[in-house]
């Protein structure tokens, strides 16, 4: 085609930092007023940290994004010479998504979906400076892949497998058991065995409760929207707010609104605790729709939530912390990290508690791959990845010919859900190389391994380095994503010889070390930064229950 592509928005530090400030004012300044247009339409008067449970990740994610679009559309007409546009003519409600899990797995990056909001975009911020020509959109209803349901009751499982048998027999009489005032953990990144010994010390039977998806029946209402858009329209002179005003309940997902007393319904079919002590979850405050409901009215009827960390960047990374489930919490258990602030507990890395390291010395070089994130940042994440791939190719490029020929890339399993045909990239670069779609447990794929090498910075990097595995990290820009505060903590990895800013400087060391890679690993300098940094960012245990149950004992007063 003749074309030019537009450059891509946002990926200099200065403008995420700015826009950064920008999400965290703007989602301090609405927040309450949804809250309060949510209780006149519901006529029931909860508090802002209720509708922050449920709606507050969407509300932060829709900015970002919203941000993104603004400005790479600003960008573009600033810069280029458009002659027009053609963007479909849907009702008014064709952007209202189903629940957040479906919009971050497929409507955020759907085509179709992205051209009707630029559509709206451009209608509130182009004071016909371009033309943009309308067409009827013949299929209005959105078909998106049905989600696979973790929920145990689906017979996703052999039927002939014993464990599930026994589990699916308990997990029955364990259910009619349930008291109202049990605690109720869900996704604690605690295995099974710790978990149920947690929960025994806590006098409660162990219940293992696992994730339930649901699709939500109802529709769009457009007359309800255009209704309780009216009460938040105020004039601002910055685009973003405006644009946020006038779409902001046409983009709220319908579990939300039309959908609400649908959700409530369910939660009060699940036979959770009625009244419990508390909730502790590390996993299911982002999208679970069920259970961020559920935690609301509980926590709002006197029930303590508790929070525990989910994976790495939650106190080095720059952008948008604290996060939503951080602010909502009563407590938040963190790998290790201390603060002053009484709200963060320190405990240790919970993924990784109980779990045997386990690497083969003589094996492969392991690369694992980063996910091709989402379009929900304010910067154009697509064009990073593009970047990214460069210097993945640059890594293996600079490998001598012994460690490339142990060379196993791990893809991202995420991936396979987005056209990025990765493998047939990695082959048009190197027909010989071996690749993993991430289908693959990476704990096995690691025990087949003499070195992990960690592209981005990942929690998997923590997880090993709490395990003692060899690993190293590498990735592109230097410390720009991390806080100033933690630099000189990770300059400490770098000076080690764990951290690389360069395909070109890592790649050196893997041939370096390659022959003898555990002589490398044992060395005092490695090791001692390993052990600093795991004691601050990924602690281990070696009664990992015990300070969990002091801790729940203590605050819940058993």
């Amino acid at each position: 085609m003749d074309a030019i592509v537009a450059k891509p928005y946002g990926l200099e530090r200065n403008i995420k930092d700015r826009d950064d400030l920008k999400v965290k004012y703007l989602e301090q300044k609405i927040l309450p007023e949804i809250c309060k247009i949510l209780n006149e339409n519901f006529q029931t008067n909860h508090k802002n940290r209720f509708w922050k449970i449920i709606v507050g990740t969407w509300l932060r994610s829709t900015l970002q994004l919203l941000l993104n679009r603004i400005n790479t559309l600003k960008q573009c007409l600033q810069l280029e010479e458009i002659s027009g546009t053609t963007v479909y003519n849907s009702n008014y409600s064709a952007l209202a998504i189903p629940h957040l899990r479906a919009g971050f797995t497929y409507f955020f990056d759907n085509p179709k979906w992205n051209n009707i909001l630029i559509g709206r975009i451009l209608t509130l911020i182009n004071n016909n400076k371009i033309p943009i020509n309308f067409i009827d959109d013949n299929n209005e209803v959105y078909s998106y892949k049905v989600l696979e349901t973790n929920d145990t009751n689906k017979k996703h499982v052999n039927k002939k497998n014993i464990k599930n048998y026994i589990y699916q027999g308990y997990k029955k009489i364990a259910e009619k058991l349930v008291r109202n005032k049990d605690a109720f953990l869900i996704n604690t990144y605690i295995n099974s065995k710790q978990l149920a010994k947690l929960e025994i010390n806590l006098g409660q039977l162990p219940q293992f409760w696992k994730k339930i998806e649901v699709n939500i029946n109802a529709k769009p209402n457009q007359s309800l929207r255009k209704r309780l858009t009216k009460k938040l329209l105020k004039k601002s002179e910055d685009d973003l707010e405006n644009v946020l005003r006038n779409l902001l309940f046409e983009l709220l997902p319908v579990c939300h609104l039309e959908g609400f007393e649908e959700l409530k319904k369910i939660v009060n079919k699940q036979p959770w605790p009625k009244k419990p002590k508390f909730i502790f979850t590390s996993n299911n405050f982002g999208t679970d729709e069920i259970f961020k409901l559920y935690t609301a009215i509980k926590t709002e009827n006197g029930s303590k939530y508790y929070v525990g960390q989910h994976g790495n960047n939650y106190f080095t990374g720059r952008y948008f912390f604290p996060r939503v489930e951080e602010q909502t919490a009563d407590k938040f258990l963190t790998w290790g990290w201390e603060s002053k602030l009484s709200k963060y507990i320190p405990m240790y890395i919970f993924k990784t508690s109980g779990v045997k390291s386990k690497y083969n010395n003589k094996g492969k070089l392991l690369l694992v791959e980063r996910p091709q994130f989402i379009r929900r940042m304010p910067w154009d994440t697509h064009d990073e990845f593009t970047d990214y791939f460069e210097d993945q190719k640059n890594f293996v490029r600079e490998l001598s010919q012994d460690p490339k020929k142990n060379l196993l890339i791990r893809l991202s399993a995420s991936n396979a859900n987005i056209n990025l045909n990765e493998i047939s990239r990695w082959h048009d670069f190197d027909k010989t190389l071996i690749i993993d779609d991430g289908k693959t447990r990476l704990e096995k794929l690691i025990a087949d391994s003499r070195l992990v090498i960690h592209s981005y910075d990942t929690t998997g990097f923590l997880e090993n380095l709490s395990l003692n595995i060899p690993t190293m990290v590498f990735w592109q820009n230097g410390f720009d994503h991390l806080r100033d505060s933690v630099k000189s903590d990770y300059q400490i990895l770098v000076d080690a010889g764990l951290v690389y800013f360069s395909s070109k400087s890592i790649s050196k060391k893997v041939n370096e070390v390659w022959d003898n890679v555990d002589q490398w690993w044992s060395q005092k300098k490695v090791q001692d930064a390993k052990v600093f940094f795991s004691n601050k960012y990924a602690k281990s245990s070696k009664n990992p229950t015990k300070s969990l149950i002091s801790f729940f004992k203590n605050y819940n007063n058993y």
